[in-house]
């Protein structure tokens, strides 16, 4: 009878206590690419059968890595578990691969050197597959936290009733050129703090057609400002969510609510989204994805400026263009008693950084950021937005031409009229007429077939 030698290096495990160098050196070339290790044991067969299933993975991956990548993916939570389960998968077929090329030339054995060489080869493809799986999961939870319903981390989360709040009753369909407005109030959530003023609000209008976009400001310092019910709150605007969440008996809609049909009656549009941002978390934020590019167009000397930990530190700097780290960033926006500084110089700095860190935006960018934009992200914002919706709210910031961007900060005389001497202290007397032209002028561009119900 003929004996049938096999192509590799051994045909069977050795049955001798004597360590099979070739064993481990099979592992990593399956650690390498499943198959390779069966082909170097001459199992042609079941390399093919081992590599073709990476390959088209591997493949699959490459192709969306060197072309666009879209934002909104990263931000849809069944996309981010079919990326666990493949990753999983792949981990799976690769453990198969590695344990049986090694067992094709050597029978494991822990008292084996060969066999613990395997076992780290087998620990690092561990770790490899866990790293984006757990970021995977740490992103389902980020988006958990900030979508409707999620609480918004630690800090944006302390706003009585903020989990409560019910599904936005108008939704714009993106995919059906709808603008989308969302109102975005920044908040200082230091821990000495017992309130919650909106000292920043900005209504961001995004045009996913990508040709008309904008931004309007609106005073904290705001009096008299028409409730949803047509009667004038009398006291200033950054306190009316405070105010409507602690007597819920008078503003039934809820702080946020009443915030928003409050700005959207003053501005004549729907305001669709809310989203609040704690704008120590935003420096957070703006330190993982590598800072931002900012032109600064005139100086900035102020030296009552406290950090975010209430320390009078003071904020200089001259005209020029810079690369702001985190907390340059939250000086830039929040400093506004320096020369020739008030409420509507730091207002425009704020759409200015705005539109630098959607410059900086893009699915690469936060795939490197990911660990560190997770954590910021998790505690510093909290929105009305459901879950479901994220996706297509980052398709129509990725789709907004900032180039063509609006950029409007209400003010006086157009706007408003001054009142240094009222008893409530400096209040603006908003001009209702202008403001709502100017809102309706940049904000109601969509047809109304595009929005949805919910």
């Amino acid at each position: 009878m003929n004996a049938r030698v096999a192509s590799g290096p051994a045909a069977t495990p050795a049955a001798t206590s004597t360590a099979n160098a070739h064993a481990p050196l099979a592992a990593f070339l399956s650690f390498l690419f499943p198959g390779l290790g069966q082909a170097y044991n001459g199992q042609s067969g079941l390399a093919w059968l081992l590599a073709a299933p990476i390959f088209f993975a591997v493949a699959g991956i490459a192709i969306g890595i060197a072309g666009s990548i879209a934002l909104s993916r990263l931000l849809d939570v069944g996309f981010l578990l079919g990326l666990v389960v493949l990753d999983a998968a792949i981990l799976a077929w690769r453990l198969v691969a590695i344990v049986q090329a090694h067992a094709r030339l050597e029978r494991l054995n822990p008292r084996r050197w060969t066999s613990g060489v395997t076992a780290m080869i087998v620990l690092v493809t561990l770790g490899m597959h866990a790293v984006p799986g757990l970021y995977a999961l740490k992103a389902i939870d980020t988006l958990n936290s900030v979508s409707l319903g999620g609480g918004g981390g630690t800090t944006v989360g302390r706003i009585p009733g903020f989990s409560n709040l019910p599904i936005p009753s108008a939704q714009p369909d993106v995919t059906s050129g709808a603008r989308v407005n969302i109102l975005l109030v920044g908040i200082d959530a230091l821990p000495q703090r017992t309130t919650q003023l909106t000292d920043t609000m900005l209504v961001v209008s995004l045009d996913p057609l990508g040709h008309h976009s904008a931004m309007i400001s609106i005073p904290r310092d705001l009096y008299g400002v028409p409730l949803p019910n047509g009667k004038p709150y009398n006291a200033k605007l950054n306190s009316l969510m405070a105010v409507a969440n602690a007597h819920p008996a008078d503003y039934p809609m809820g702080g946020v609510g009443t915030l928003k049909a409050t700005i959207g009656r003053l501005l004549g549009v729907q305001i669709h989204y809310f989203a609040a941002i704690n704008l120590l978390g935003f420096k957070g934020a703006v330190d993982a994805i590598g800072g931002v590019d900012i032109t600064v167009h005139r100086a900035i000397h102020d030296p009552t400026y406290s950090d975010e930990f209430g320390h009078r530190v003071g904020f200089n700097i001259e005209p020029g263009r810079y690369h702001m780290d985190g907390r340059t960033a939250l000086a830039f926006v929040r400093s506004r008693k320096g020369t020739g500084d008030s409420d509507f110089t730091r207002a425009d700095r704020q759409q200015q950084l705005l539109t630098a860190l959607r410059a900086k935006l893009s699915a690469r960018n936060l795939l490197l950021a990911l660990p560190g934009l997770l954590d910021a992200v998790k505690d510093a914002v909290a929105t009305d937005v459901p879950r479901d919706r994220l996706p297509q709210l980052a398709e129509a910031v990725q789709n907004a031409d900032m180039s063509q961007l609006q950029r409007i900060v209400l003010q006086p005389p157009t706007y408003m009229s001054v009142n240094a001497h009222s008893a409530a202290g400096y209040i603006l007397i908003p001009n209702l007429d202008a403001i709502r032209a100017i809102g309706e002028a940049l904000l109601t561009e969509a047809s109304p077939s595009a929005l949805a119900s919910p």
